[in-house]
């Protein structure tokens, strides 16, 4: 049986960004995440369907961004899934990996 999936909304996308950045600072969220990932999601706002395999938490990037960064990019999301007519996902548009494309290219 296919798997189903959830696409975040604008609004959600900035708040997974929110998270995404807190769990690179802070690894004991980050393992809470892992273990309950909806109630993780709960806390920053998102409603997750169940039944819906969650998430992962992308692997913080090399170098600095700050959050204003990650929320852009997280509603670039819409506009890259859009044009391409493919669903983004949030790690991929915050890592700067395009699932479009073949791998070992970004």
């Amino acid at each position: 049986m296919a798997e189903s999936i959830y696409i975040l909304g604008d609004e959600d996308r900035k708040k997974f960004a929110r998270l995404i950045a807190a769990a690179w600072d802070d690894p004991e969220l980050r393992g809470r995440y892992e273990t309950e990932p909806r109630a993780v999601l709960a806390q920053y706002g998102i409603v997750y369907p169940s039944g819906v395999p969650t998430p992962p938490l992308p692997a913080r990037p090399e170098g600095e961004f700050d959050i204003a960064e990650l929320e852009s990019a997280a509603g670039s999301a819409v506009a890259s899934a859009s044009t391409t007519g493919t669903a983004a996902c949030i790690g991929c548009v915050l890592t700067g990996s395009d699932p479009t494309l073949p791998q070992g290219t970004t």
